[in-house]
């Protein structure tokens, strides 16, 4: 009894609004095998490691930060949709989509959407969350969890130039499949959008060395407080790490 990874994959595509960068979508498709033996089974703590490195040539610094994000700041936006994944599973199932960022989807152990009705109802967060554990450890099931994260900067000002690389490693503690992936971006306000660089790869590795180069000649300060300070897991009723 118990969870299985049986898959995780990403999806990226071009953001560009106020601040530019990427789309990022990785979805976790996780099978539940039931038992009518002892209690539900929770997931393995989520891994979403980051490293950050940024470079601002205007000011002739960089710095950089690594974290495993979900440690570092759970419920954030980005994040949000992992501590909600029975609450939004359950709204899905009732024709309710989740209006924040990333989706959660229970289906049968043949795949097919789970009907309302055998979920039964719930009048609150927390009975949703339990309804849909409680199906899972009765019948089995996947669930079908997407994290989507927007990793983007400000478009600059005519006196900015910045550029940063942001790697992805994401999956769970204690090993199993992984989703990997690179962010690059380049941009400079005294040049037109056309000339900037927002390119992502599944690997880091060339990415590094072009980001390693430009750090040259540049101070090393440390990271700024929005990035580096740790923000505490505030769990409203429902909500599982």
């Amino acid at each position: 009894m118990g969870w299985t990874l049986q898959s995780i994959s990403g999806e990226t595509s071009l953001y560009d609004a106020e601040t530019v960068g990427h789309n990022v979508k990785v979805k976790y498709t996780l099978r539940y095998n039931s038992s009518t033996f002892g209690s539900f089974k929770e997931l393995p703590i989520l891994t979403w490691n980051e490293q950050i490195y940024m470079i601002e040539h205007h000011k002739g610094e960089w710095w950089e930060f690594a974290a495993n994000m979900y440690e570092h700041n759970p419920t954030s936006k980005t994040l949000e949709i992992w501590p909600k994944r029975y609450i939004v599973a359950y709204d899905t199932a009732h024709n309710h989509p989740f209006i924040g960022k990333g989706s959660s989807k229970l289906l049968t152990k043949q795949g097919a959407p789970v009907p309302a009705k055998a979920l039964g109802k719930a009048n609150t967060n927390a009975e949703k969350t339990q309804r849909v554990q409680e199906y899972l450890k009765k019948h089995g099931g996947i669930l079908e969890i997407t994290v989507h994260d927007i990793p983007s900067i400000h478009k600059p000002a005519p006196d900015e130039h910045k550029e940063r690389l942001l790697v992805f490693d994401c999956g769970f503690a204690g090993g199993g499949p992984r989703y990997r992936g690179a962010q690059y971006l380049k941009i400079d306000g005294a040049s037109p959008p056309t000339g900037w660089i927002l390119d992502f790869q599944p690997s880091a590795e060339h990415l590094s060395l072009i980001f390693q180069t430009n750090t040259a000649g540049r101070r090393k300060v440390a990271p700024p407080p929005l990035v580096a300070n740790p923000r505490p897991a505030l769990l409203a009723s429902g909500e599982v790490r």
